[in-house]
């Protein structure tokens, strides 16, 4: 999923050496993807696949000399399918699909041409079919810096806690944005589906119209069920490839593969259990409007 803090944060040095957003700087962002994934085979008997949509719509703006700060909304319905009878003896709950629903805020603080501070509190409502919506409820924040060494390369730490689905945590983010040349640059992907909000990708604009990128990024999935909870843990390394006719809008399919992963259930009153997932191959598009 595009992460607008993410988007901004980039935005900033430009906007801050003119005072002021480029002229053509559009503070709507709409990101329409669907994703279809392969059949994937549990470790003991059985299969899983899975397909979703989603969308993310987000604002920005300019306050005063040194923030930038935007909200974001973001939907997303995940189909699963499964062979319920062969996992976990039968006991898991089966859904059709979980919803997700996610709330975001983003402030940015440029200090000066080098130095940017980033915080992102993010609410979020995720579960299945059955389950209620207010038992999927989560909460965490993203605070970060990011430093430019140079026009053509920023590096940063982050620091993200996470207030989950019967679960907390938190994991440090590591940031970069390398052009190592005109037309190949290193940076963390934000593309839907694939890609989520972590990880490396390598990127190559061969014209103004085409670019194509491969990275890799680690997904997780958790989400409320009737009677407890459940997580989907899958690395993934993709490949992306993506239009854009002009400054507005842009296109992009990418091609993944989900290497082998984890189902995780923990059922209220009763322990945890794990099943292996097998690695699959799968498929996504995304759009994305800028206005």
């Amino acid at each position: 999923m595009k992460s607008l803090w993410y988007s901004l944060l980039f935005l900033a040095p430009a906007a801050l050496a003119q005072g002021g957003p480029p002229a053509n700087f559009k503070p709507w962002d709409l990101t329409l993807y669907g994703v279809q994934m392969a059949d994937g085979d549990l470790a003991q008997d059985g299969s899983l696949g899975d397909s979703a949509l989603g969308m993310d719509l987000g604002y920005s703006t300019r306050l005063g000399p040194q923030w930038i700060v935007g909200s974001t909304v973001s939907l997303n319905r995940r189909y699963t399918d499964f062979s319920r009878d062969a996992l976990f003896e039968g006991q898991l709950p089966s859904w059709e699909h979980r919803d997700r629903i996610g709330l975001g805020f983003n402030g940015i603080y440029l200090m000066d041409k080098q130095w940017q501070f980033i915080l992102a509190p993010r609410f979020q409502w995720s579960a299945a079919k059955d389950a209620s919506l207010s038992d999927g409820f989560s909460w965490g924040v993203l605070g970060g810096a990011m430093y430019s060494m140079s026009p053509d390369l920023q590096l940063g730490f982050g620091l993200s806690y996470l207030n989950d689905v019967k679960e907390t945590k938190s994991f440090p983010i590591v940031l970069v944005k390398w052009q190592i040349t005109e037309r190949l640059k290193l940076d963390n992907p934000f593309e839907p589906g694939f890609a989520g909000r972590a990880g490396l990708e390598l990127s190559y604009r061969w014209n103004p119209h085409f670019e194509l990128g491969v990275g890799g990024a680690y997904r997780s999935d958790r989400f409320a069920l009737e009677g407890g909870a459940a997580e989907l843990e899958e690395p993934v390394a993709f490949g992306r490839l993506s239009y854009f006719p002009n400054e507005d809008w842009y296109l992009s399919g990418i091609i993944g593969y989900r290497t082998e992963g984890e189902l995780n259930w923990e059922p209220d009153g009763a322990a945890n259990r794990k099943q292996d997932v097998d690695g699959r191959l799968g498929f996504a598009v995304s759009f994305n409007w800028s206005f």
